[in-house]
C-alpha cells in the first residue's frame, strides 16, 4: 500500500457519499413527493365511503320494507271495499268492516310517515356519498399522475446508482484489497467519512487533536510503502495529509 492508493479512497468516498444521498432520496421518495400522504388520505376516504354506503343500504332496505307493508295494507283495504261493493258483506257487519278499513288506513298513513322520514334520511346521505366519491376520484387521479412522475424519476435515480456503482467498481480494482476492506469497514461503522484529513493538527473526522509525534508518524507512513495506513486513535478513521 502507498499514499496514491489512499488518495484514490477519496474518490471512492465521494462516490459513496453520492450513492448514499441518492439511495436515501429513493428510500423516502414516496413520502417526500406527497404520494404517501395522498395514498393515506385515499384509504381514509374509502373507509368513510364504505361506512356511508352501509348506512345508505340500511336505509334503502328499510324504505323497501315500509313500501311492501304499505302495499300489503292497501291491498287489504281494496279487497274489503271490493267485498262491500259486491254485497258480500251484510249491513249488520258493515260498521265492523268500516272500522277495520279505518284501522288499516291509519296504519298505512303511519307507514307512509315513516317512509317519508326514511326518504329524507336517504336524500341527506346521498349528498355526502357523492362528495366522498368525487374526492376519491380526484385524489386517485392525482396519485396516478404523481406515481407516473415518480416512476420516471426513480428510474432515472436507478440509472444514476448503476452508473456510480460501475465507476466505483472500476476504481476499486486499482486499490489494495486489504486497504479497501479497511475503508469499507470504517465507512459502515461510522456511516459517513471513513477517510479523514489531518488539518491544523486535528483529525477532521472526530476533531481529536494529534500530538506532534503522531503527526510525524502519519507523515512518515504516507511517505513510503506501508502494510497498514495511519488511523485516528479515537475514531479509527484512515488519516491522510
Amino acid at each position: 500500500m502507498n499514499k496514491s492508493e489512499v488518495e484514490k479512497l477519496f474518490a471512492v468516498q465521494d462516490l459513496d457519499f453520492r450513492l448514499q444521498a441518492i439511495k436515501r432520496r429513493l428510500a423516502g421518495f414516496d413520502e417526500s413527493s406527497g404520494a404517501k400522504a395522498i395514498a393515506d388520505e385515499l384509504r381514509s376516504l374509502k373507509l368513510a365511503l364504505k361506512e356511508l354506503n352501509a348506512n345508505l343500504d340500511g336505509l334503502v332496505k328499510r324504505r323497501d320494507e315500509l313500501e311492501e307493508r304499505s302495499r300489503s295494507l292497501m291491498a287489504k283495504v281494496k279487497n274489503i271495499k271490493a267485498k262491500e261493493m259486491s254485497g258480500a258483506i251484510s249491513h249488520r257487519d258493515l260498521a265492523t268492516t268500516e272500522g277495520e278499513i279505518s284501522s288499516l288506513e291509519l296504519q298505512r298513513s303511519d307507514l307512509e310517515d315513516q317512509e317519508m322520514e326514511v326518504l329524507t334520511e336517504i336524500e341527506e346521505l346521498e349528498s355526502p356519498v357523492l362528495e366522498v366519491k368525487a374526492r376519491i376520484a380526484e385524489r386517485e387521479g392525482e396519485l396516478s399522475r404523481l406515481r407516473k412522475e415518480n416512476s420516471e424519476i426513480t428510474e432515472d435515480l436507478g440509472i444514476q446508482i448503476a452508473e456510480l456503482d460501475t465507476l466505483r467498481s472500476e476504481l476499486c480494482k486499482s486499490i489494495d484489497p486489504a486497504l479497501l476492506k479497511m475503508y469499507t469497514d470504517v465507512y459502515a461503522r461510522v456511516g459517513s467519512v471513513a477517510l479523514a484529513k489531518v488539518e491544523n493538527g486535528s483529525c477532521q473526522g472526530c476533531r481529536l487533536r494529534l500530538s506532534a509525534l503522531e503527526i510525524e508518524n502519519v507523515k512518515r507512513l504516507l511517505s513510503g510503502e506501508f502494510s497498514r495506513p495511519p488511523t485516528c486513535e479515537q475514531c479509527g478513521r484512515i488519516l491522510y495529509m
